[in-house]
């Protein structure tokens, strides 16, 4: 279409306050900029579209300072902190499948307005497994620093009410909230609210809250990228996976990998006694945040013995520590779920 056709369109229908034929006709202009290979114009006009909301064209891509952050209605607490990210992609240790979807997560968001164009939209919903301490929280700093985007960190703590419908609201907030800009939304310990509604022990009131999320999950079209992160995805509800565009599973390192993370934690202090391939072999079953708190335990020991490297000594008994530290947490953790057992068998 001739682009002073276009041009009418696009007036007519905004004087008519047709807002499905202005955004149609605007998706056909972009479409040609695009193909004109003009593509900072295209990113830039799609950006305004897709930050339009309720006829607001001047709406910024993110908005903390002009939107209150949400708090619940009884307690008044915030249902969100935002924080800003300046973490690295060098400082997390992921698996090559991890990598590779993650790299092609952080593509698609910037070429979004290509996709849009031909119909497709971006992978923006995201789900992290795996143990705790092997990078999720991390990795979802690191896309959001890579992005420019800020955190919006949801608050468990405040979002789950005692208050029958409270928490379906709260989240609802949390989702409109999120609708006012472009983040990286990072659900933490998801399985707080993302439990299996056929779970027999669970009541009525966090069944009804899944449905809400599936609702408000299916609904959310802001220009965001939506991260869940759980420890036990074996808990979560089957209809959440369907959601995700990708599911990234965050497994304690191998053997090949421990050596990597010693290298990498231990890059910036010498280490030159240090035995680093049979060193890894004694972090066997321990997580990424193990190895990190070894090494840094270890750095902080020499510093104040006043040693000028890392020896071996130095670092056995760092990672003796960490290792008795593990142990009383894995107890504690049995001896909770024993109780918790008992509790739901009585």
């Amino acid at each position: 279409m001739a682009r002073g056709e276009l041009l009418r369109k696009l007036f007519l229908s905004y004087r008519r306050g047709n807002d499905k034929d202005f955004c149609n006709v605007a998706l056909e202009i972009i479409a040609e900029e695009e193909n004109k290979k003009n593509h900072h114009l295209a990113k830039d006009l799609l950006r305004i579209l897709e930050n339009n909301g309720t006829n607001n064209l001047s709406m910024p891509l993110s908005s903390p300072n002009n939107v209150a952050p949400p708090v619940d209605k009884e307690r008044q607490t915030h249902l969100v902190d935002i924080r800003k990210s300046d973490r690295r992609m060098d400082e997390i240790l992921l698996n090559s499948d991890s990598r590779i979807a993650v790299e092609r997560v952080l593509k698609e968001y910037r070429r979004s307005e290509v996709l849009r164009v031909h119909g497709l939209r971006p992978a923006t919903r995201l789900l992290f497994c795996g143990p705790p301490g092997c990078g999720k929280t991390l990795c979802s700093e690191i896309i959001a620093a890579d992005l420019g985007l800020p955190v919006l960190y949801t608050r468990f703590d405040a979002i789950v009410s005692s208050y029958l419908g409270e928490t379906a609201a709260n989240l609802r907030k949390v989702f409109d909230y999120a609708s006012s800009g472009r983040w990286v939304v990072l659900f933490d310990e998801f399985d707080a609210i993302g439990k299996a509604r056929d779970d027999a022990y669970e009541h009525g009131e966090l069944k009804r809250v899944i449905n809400s999320f599936l609702q408000l999950l299916d609904n959310f079209s802001a220009p965001s990228i939506i991260i869940a992160a759980t420890n036990h995805e074996q808990l979560l509800d089957p209809a959440l996976w369907r959601r995700f565009d990708e599911v990234l599973n965050f497994p304690k390192p191998n053997i090949r990998e421990i050596q990597q993370l010693l290298k990498m934690k231990l890059k910036n202090f010498p280490h030159q006694d240090l035995k680093l391939q049979p060193t890894a072999s004694k972090f066997k079953g321990l997580s990424h945040s193990d190895v990190e708190r070894v090494c840094f335990d270890a750095i902080k020991s020499a510093i104040l013995d006043d040693r000028e490297s890392v020896t071996q000594d130095i670092f056995d008994q760092a990672l003796i520590r960490q290792k008795k530290r593990v142990s009383i947490a894995e107890n504690a953790s049995k001896r909770g779920k024993s109780s918790d057992g008992a509790k739901r068998r009585g």
